[in-house]
């Protein structure tokens, strides 16, 4: 008789252990299952299969809830993870898109082209974006800025040959429920051969006011200019970045 108990409990035990949800249950059954087969295995003249198949299956059942709740905790961990370090989906405003298009059009196209703000396809550049921390725009771009960077320091690098100044005026508004900063915002200006060139590569003084440099809580904006040296065909592209671990955004150029 106790060892069909243990028996029973085992079994009860090892049906808890695989629901994610009452593996505690089945952590409590299947020891005492386990005990109580132990004790009944002992007891003479008694039979002896239903104790030995409630120990082992305590033992196994054990095994497959530890496994049950690391794969769970894993899942709670991962999800919190992206919850906190995930810029959201990006939404994407173009002035230029004609909204009477069917929604059976958009659908074929989506399924042909690349991917909205990829390289490949990248945005217009009135076009603005949103995700969960920014709002981004570019408001003007100058492909020859050569004069206003002289204007700005005289000590400013010249252009070597067949480079050129180009200068892009940007905003970006913060969404974010804490404060944030536009230092997260990353603009560089990618050539047409995939090279990347950021302010950072020639540095420009005078040219103001410069973006990137403000903190803020939700709803204010940071709007200035970024100056890049690049080649003179002027036929890139421009990349955001909105956000620590935020996705590249591709602009045209106008």
């Amino acid at each position: 008789m106790l060892g069909l108990i243990a028996l029973i409990a085992a079994a009860l035990g090892f049906i808890f252990a695989c629901i994610p949800g009452a593996v505690i249950v089945g952590w409590i059954l299947l020891p005492i299952s386990f005990i109580l087969g132990i004790v009944a295995v002992f007891l003479r003249g008694k039979s002896k299969w239903e104790a030995i198949t409630a120990i082992c299956l305590s033992i196994v059942g054990t095994i497959v809830g530890v496994i049950v709740f690391v794969v769970a905790m894993a899942n709670i961990v991962s999800d919190s993870f992206d919850e906190s370090f995930s810029e959201g989906d990006t939404v994407v405003t173009d002035p230029s898109t004609d909204g009477s298009e069917s929604e059976s059009s958009e659908s074929e196209d989506a399924e042909s082209t690349p991917a909205e703000g990829s390289r490949e396809n990248p945005l217009p550049f009135d076009a603005t974006f949103e995700n969960d921390s920014w709002a981004f725009e570019f408001t003007s771009f100058t492909p020859d800025a050569n004069q206003i960077v002289v204007d700005g320091n005289p000590y400013n690098d010249a252009p070597g040959e067949g480079e050129i100044y180009v200068m892009a005026e940007a905003k970006a508004t913060y969404l974010g429920d804490d404060e944030g900063s536009t230092f997260e915002v990353n603009i560089d200006y990618v050539t047409a051969d995939g090279n990347v060139v950021s302010t950072w590569d020639n540095i420009v003084a005078g040219v103001e006011p410069e973006f990137g440099s403000e903190s803020m809580y939700n709803g204010a904006s940071d709007e200035g200019k970024l100056v890049f040296l690049v080649p003179d065909s002027v036929d890139g592209l421009l990349r955001v970045e909105a956000g620590m671990f935020a996705d590249a955004v591709f602009f045209e150029l106008p």
